[in-house]
């Protein structure tokens, strides 16, 4: 058995990775880790979260994929994040709704990559 310690990063694949590092910058502050030119790849922060944007001429995610990234948000701040993503005129696929006694919103960024804000967490 291999035994993980945490997830190091999650690998995202991107149209464009300054139009991307935007997205997350003035939607969550994430900021450039590094910036990998050659490889076409960037890595962003914000707090303990790092992604990995990965660069791919003309990529569109599918829209039936369920894959997604899930972000746990305060439930205080919910409301205020609902109100920001239209306030953005970001696309919401679904909710808000209720879920597991909580709540949950998922949206798009820029490509197509689903997106989710919710509460509680899921791990205890």
């Amino acid at each position: 058995m291999i035994i993980i310690e945490n997830i190091d990063h999650v690998g995202l694949t991107v149209s464009s990775l300054d139009k991307s590092i935007q997205f997350f910058k003035e939607l969550f502050d994430f900021e450039i880790v590094e910036r990998i030119t050659n490889a076409n790849q960037a890595f962003i922060r914000v707090g303990d979260i790092i992604l990995c944007l990965n660069e791919v001429s003309g990529y569109r995610c599918p829209e039936e994929t369920k894959n997604h990234i899930s972000f746990y948000i305060d439930e205080e701040d919910f409301d205020d994040a609902v109100d920001e993503l239209g306030e953005r005129e970001v696309p919401i696929v679904f909710g808000p709704e209720n879920l597991r006694k909580g709540q949950s919103v998922v949206f798009l960024d820029p490509d197509g990559n689903r997106i989710e804000l919710c509460y509680p967490r899921m791990n205890p």
